[in-house]
């Protein structure tokens, strides 16, 4: 019943604020090579889902993200860019907070381009044939508004100054979604293999209750025994991305 009682009605109300990023990632510090490595892994991986993606709708004219997590990974990441340069600007230009806008920036940019490319390669997926591009180019531009208005109430709400609480959630989006979208879809086109095991590796860099950033920078918000949900979520996104991955391979090769 304890355990019962602790999934429906605990809420940790612990924060994290920039001065948790300065502890838990200044080298010196007690655990710092395991925050960096922690770190560096969920960076390397979360990159890969921007770039092969990238890769693969210029190979195959066809992308594996739906439309609507471009818009909503261009209005996330911008929120970023904001965010952390309000944080560099307020504790000491602390040269950490400095490079994840520039990162942020950056993925901004891919979005961007992948949002391009939506509105030209896959126009006829995501609009009917025959949709003007002023049409299409505002369908995205409205998108991008509401998502970006939404997750700043969202962060607002969850009292979240630096997006640690947020920006977990776009992890189990990227993980879940692909191969979602896969089965519907029925064909390889847009994917690989390479792309679906990254994706695997996405929710173990994550979610593993010993070396994942979002635990070892807030221990206490992230703790499995705090927010066990955290690591239901981690399982559940574990089960798809791996469905996802045996989807892929069951389906015919790409001609």
């Amino acid at each position: 019943m304890n355990i019962i009682s602790s999934l429906l009605s605990k809420y940790p109300a612990d924060q994290v604020t920039p001065q948790d990023f300065i502890d838990k990632l200044t080298i010196g510090n007690p655990g710092w090579q395991s925050a960096y490595l922690a770190v560096l892994l969920t960076v390397i991986f979360g990159l890969l889902v921007y770039i092969i993606p990238i890769y693969l709708t210029e190979k195959d004219h066809q992308g594996l993200y739906p439309l609507y997590m471009h818009t909503f990974y261009c209005a996330a990441d911008f929120m970023g860019i904001w965010v952390f340069l309000d944080t560099w600007s307020k504790n000491g230009h602390v040269v950490l907070f400095l490079l994840l806008a520039i990162g942020e920036a950056i993925l901004v940019l891919m979005e961007i381009y992948s949002l391009q490319r939506a509105l030209t390669y896959e126009k006829d997926i995501n609009w009917k044939p025959g949709t003007s591009f002023k049409t299409r180019l505002r369908d995205v531009i409205f998108q991008v508004l509401i998502f970006y208005v939404s997750l700043n109430l969202l962060r607002f709400e969850l009292h979240d100054s630096t997006m640690w609480k947020f920006w977990i959630f776009t992890q189990i989006l990227i993980t879940t979604v692909p191969g979602l979208s896969l089965e519907r879809q029925g064909s390889r086109q847009g994917h690989n293999v390479w792309l679906h095991v990254t994706l695997i590796c996405v929710v173990i860099a994550s979610f593993n209750p010993w070396c994942n950033m979002w635990a070892i920078v807030a221990p206490k918000l992230f703790s499995p025994a705090n927010n066990p949900w955290y690591y239901i979520t981690g399982a559940v996104c574990l089960f798809f991305a791996v469905h996802g991955l045996i989807v892929y391979l069951k389906l015919p090769a790409k001609k």
